[in-house]
């Protein structure tokens, strides 16, 4: 009888033993230090935020806070192209005149810089102003792949921006298209 009930105690060990190890396993697809930020069931694409960041899971976009004190965040918009000929440098072009409107002292530091996004051919614009007195820097980085416009735009006080333009750089490089 005595054997029988240490049998069933080292299976019950065991089994939980496996089903704990099992919990703790990183998910192999998701980079070292991060976490996945959108949501597999309405996002067309993957994207990863540090594990300190916060999700905000209140919008249709993917957007992410770095903390509740300092709200730099980044965040991923698409949108169907009107024309299947349309290039990122027109999706720019098309809304410029709206940022120069709502900001004052806009500066435009890079305009259309070639980079990657999820391995697509993509351009980078890096612009800055004031807004209700306070100073705003921001990096977009857009791609058009199959008729659609992935943005990843990057924002924060100019007083911060530099602060996380490392994890800026590993988001963007983590990006993947599909899910």
């Amino acid at each position: 009888m005595k054997i029988k009930r240490v049998i069933s105690i080292v299976a019950a060990l065991a089994l939980a033993v496996a089903v704990l190890s099992g919990c703790s396993k990183k998910d192999p697809n998701v980079p070292d230090g991060m976490k996945l930020a959108s949501d597999p069931e309405l996002a067309t694409y993957t994207f990863f935020v540090p594990e300190s960041w916060s999700i905000d899971t209140q919008n249709a976009s993917t957007r992410a806070y770095c903390s509740g004190t300092d709200r730099s965040f980044i965040m991923v918009m698409t949108g169907e192209m009107q024309y299947t000929d349309s290039t990122v440098d027109d999706w720019w072009e098309s809304g410029l005149s709206e940022l120069k409107a709502l900001y004052l002292n806009f500066e435009l530091s890079v305009e259309g810089e070639e980079t990657k996004l999820g391995g697509a051919d993509a351009k980078k614009y890096v612009y800055s102003g004031d807004f209700d007195e306070t100073s705003f820097k921001y990096t977009q980085v857009a791609a058009i792949k199959s008729g659609v416009i992935y943005i990843i735009t990057y924002g924060a006080t100019a007083d911060k921006w530099d602060s996380h333009l490392d994890e800026v750089k590993m988001m963007i490089e983590n990006f993947r298209f599909g899910k």
